[in-house]
């Protein structure tokens, strides 16, 4: 029953969204790994690159700013907000073309590694909150 109460403080939410910037980490560095390794399938691979992003973005935009509100308003920390807000600006901003195309990688590993840590934060303020109380 402890463990229920736990899983209520949206902990469990915080812990997807970690997954799921993982995947995208994961994706993004292992994509060039790739590209060298099967020169075939570059185009096929590249002309798909978009839309998998603009996926990962429709998944980590609602599971994020659930997490990080609702984790929010138990730590009240602006921080873990703020950094969440910067990462998700930065992986829209990568996707979205609106500088070189060049930078859509770099971009969008910035940005899911500052949501990353904006998650691991999230759940060490609720974790210390929860201690507190």
């Amino acid at each position: 029953m402890d463990e229920e109460i736990r899983q209520d403080d949206g902990t469990a939410v915080d812990k997807l969204a970690i997954g799921l910037s993982l995947l995208c980490l994961v994706h993004c560095l292992a994509l060039p790994i790739v590209m060298l390794a099967a020169p075939a399938l570059e185009a096929a691979v590249l002309g798909t690159e978009s839309p998998v992003h603009w996926v990962l973005l429709a998944l980590a935009l609602p599971v994020s700013c659930y997490a990080l509100w609702h984790g929010f308003r138990h730590h009240g920390h602006r921080n873990v907000l703020v950094l969440g807000a910067a990462g998700l600006a930065l992986m829209l901003f990568a996707v979205s073309h609106v500088s070189h195309r060049a930078l859509e990688m770099p971009l969008t590993v910035i940005g899911v590694l500052l949501l990353l840590v904006a998650h691991v934060l999230n759940l060490r303020q609720t974790a210390h909150c929860t201690h507190a109380n």
